[in-house]
């Protein structure tokens, strides 16, 4: 593995323009440096976002080495870009120009939905074949034992932890705390379960909910102090950093998932519901184009549009928890176990092959 060095954190203090040309010029530089000069590859296989520089350099390398560049989409870098920007802003346009023409001139193309390959071939007449993610083999349901491992490990560190028994649901969500995950649809969602908790607190077979967040992000500190704000009685929230190999396991130990991703471009999905698929866990997961494509509504895992869908949700999936007839719990534990059946070397095989 070849690392890209990173750029110098004094560009970031130039204009905007003028540092992105300089970002785009060092990372040209030294992704060229890190490709092999004198041997000969077949195929460069690149994913993407990010396009630019990738596309223009990758093809430039391939030109001249007789390689042949197939580009593996997973969104795109424009769509990205107009999250910060207006979608008329002149870097913008630049990137969708250049990402079209590049990606145009590949010699093959994968993408992650069937969405996403009609709009590379009506719009950009690209043929891309469809392969979905799949998760790595470390994303697998744990044993109890596992759980209560990690648990107590964790709880060195963030003594919440040691305060989850049976009857505590632990609700589970991964975000990188940027504008494409509006956080507060969960806490609006969570605030409507506390007060269906207290409306009928002699009658509730609503138990109480550890809420784990995982990922750091721009907007995570603004997201504490209302979380802090809020006071909720019971419901309790932790944001802890884990390490790599716990992450799987935290999902794993977790009793339902939660992804605000809504995607850019609309027509990616979400590798965090991907992860959550492979531990067996079911997800709550709001609406957008392309979603369907992973998440079967009813099947593996439930879709909201606003806050007061998700509560809803949350709160048919924990009534009477821990012994609950609820019969989504059976239906989405099989339909996922079906899912993990076929893991990501064999769809690459049989897809990419």
């Amino acid at each position: 593995v070849v690392h890209i060095r990173p750029v110098p954190a004094c560009v970031s203090k130039l204009p905007r323009l003028l540092a992105y040309v300089v970002k785009s010029l060092w990372q040209i530089m030294f992704l060229l440096l890190s490709l092999p000069l004198f041997s000969h590859l077949s195929y460069i296989l690149v994913q993407t976002p990010p396009g630019i520089p990738t596309l223009p350099t990758l093809w430039l390398y391939c030109t001249v080495k007789g390689s042949q560049l197939v580009v593996d989409w997973h969104n795109y870098s424009h769509t990205i870009l107009s999250l910060a920007l207006p979608p008329s802003h002149p870097m913008v346009t630049i990137t969708k120009m250049l990402e079209r023409i590049f990606g145009q001139m590949a010699s093959n193309a994968f993408c992650v939905t069937k969405a996403m390959s009609r709009d590379l071939s009506t719009n950009w007449g690209v043929r891309a074949s469809v392969l979905y993610d799949r998760p790595p083999d470390k994303f697998r349901p744990v044993s109890s034992e596992e759980k209560q491992e990690l648990f107590k490990k964790l709880s060195l560190e963030y003594p919440v932890f040691s305060n989850v028994d049976s009857c505590t649901g632990v609700l589970v969500s991964s975000t990188s705390w940027t504008e494409d995950e509006d956080f507060g649809v969960l806490l609006d969602a969570l605030v409507k379960y506390e007060d269906a908790v207290k409306k009928d607190a002699a009658e509730s077979q609503l138990c109480n909910l550890l809420v784990v967040i995982t990922g750091k992000g721009p907007q995570k500190q603004f997201y504490l102090e209302k979380i802090n704000i809020l006071g909720l009685q019971h419901v309790q929230f932790v944001t802890p950093w884990l390490e790599n190999e716990d992450y799987p396991t935290m999902l794993a130990s977790a009793d339902l998932g939660v992804c605000l991703h809504t995607s850019s471009s609309g027509l990616d999905l979400p590798m965090k519901v991907v992860d959550m698929f492979g531990c067996g866990l079911p997800v709550a997961a709001i609406q957008f184009e392309a979603l369907g494509e992973l998440v079967k509504d009813g099947e593996n895992g439930r879709i909201f549009k606003d806050s007061e869908e998700l509560s809803g949700i949350i709160q048919n999936w924990f009534e009477g928890f821990p012994s609950s007839d609820n019969v989504d719990h059976k239906i989405f534990s099989e339909n996922l176990e079906d899912f993990r059946n076929l893991g990501w070397s064999e769809n690459w095989d049989t897809v990419a092959l």
